[in-house]
């Protein structure tokens, strides 16, 4: 007597409700076909929502970061110039298309109110309480990360982490910059006098679409991390700002995609400066 089998995938458990479907041989993979059909629009139906949520952003696919597995990380400076690989987590997210600009920032200060607690050297370029003529979509600068953090909750959104900012410039194939691994000055503004409009060289976008991730503004990692004697947190992808006439300057100018700024906390009025600005993300889950 033959033995009749049934294939494992023509037994289906939903929940708690137990669907059970006898199919005959041949026939599961309708069953296994629709079903990754209704797992496909799930997925997009969920992407859709969130992306007119955030309009202003663009989406980075946990496939990609399954993809990579791991990420490698180069420090920059005399002390801190050494290699970290660290093993990813995949997970999908958001991530804000340019940095945080100053007409942004703008808005949170006149919706919420806010004022830091120590507030030297807060926004030190504005005058009366205004940025400058002329710079509304300038990222905005002379915020410590906790003036960052601050405009992200309101936003509904975080800082993002090292990784998820790597990710979102390099892509899967771990290029050098955004735009591939050859240099191009024309893509990202480097060594030059100042800030740039957020977006203005879109020839540099990453393989998602994310803008300025190399030069313009330094930009906070999250979290803040402690080494025992100091709190410190990574800054990435380098500003306008190129430092010459020391070895013991940190190079800045566009830096690639893995590169890495040991930044050391003192107070919320030193970590301000002229070229350190922010991005925000926002998780899909």
């Amino acid at each position: 007597m033959s033995e009749k089998r049934i294939h494992p995938f023509a037994c289906i458990t939903l929940c708690s409700d137990t669907i059970t479907m006898k199919v005959e041989t041949g026939m599961y993979l309708s069953a296994l076909r629709l079903l990754l059909i209704i797992i496909c629009l799930a997925e997009l139906i969920t992407a859709g929502t969130l992306a007119a949520d955030a309009p202003d952003m663009v989406f980075v696919p946990a496939d990609d970061f399954a993809a990579v597995e791991k990420l490698e990380f180069v420090g920059i400076g005399p002390i801190n110039a050494r290699r970290e690989t660290k093993i990813v987590t995949p997970h999908s997210f958001y991530i804000d298309k340019t940095e945080v600009t100053n007409e942004q920032y703008s808005i949170f200060l006149d919706e919420t109110g806010y004022r830091p607690r120590w507030p030297r050297n807060f926004l030190k370029h504005w005058q009366d309480g205004r940025y400058p003529k002329g710079q509304a979509r300038h990222p905005v600068v002379w915020v410590s990360i906790e003036d960052a953090r601050a405009f992200a909750v309101w936003a509904g959104k975080r800082l993002p982490t090292e990784e998820e900012w790597q990710m979102a410039a390099q892509g899967p194939d771990g290029r050098k910059y955004p735009w591939g691994n050859l240099f191009d000055g024309e893509k990202a503004n480097m060594d030059s006098q100042g800030t740039r409009a957020a977006g203005s060289y879109p020839a540099g976008a990453s393989p998602y679409g994310c803008l300025d991730m190399a030069g313009n503004v330094w930009e906070w990692t999250a979290p803040v991390h402690n080494d025992g004697y100091h709190n410190y947190s990574w800054l990435r992808g380098g500003s306008f700002y190129l430092a010459r006439g020391s070895f013991w300057y940190i190079q800045s100018g566009p830096v690639t995609s893995y590169q890495r700024v040991h930044f050391l906390h003192f107070t919320p009025a030193y970590n301000r400066c002229a070229t350190v600005g922010f991005r925000c993300v926002k998780s899909t889950g």
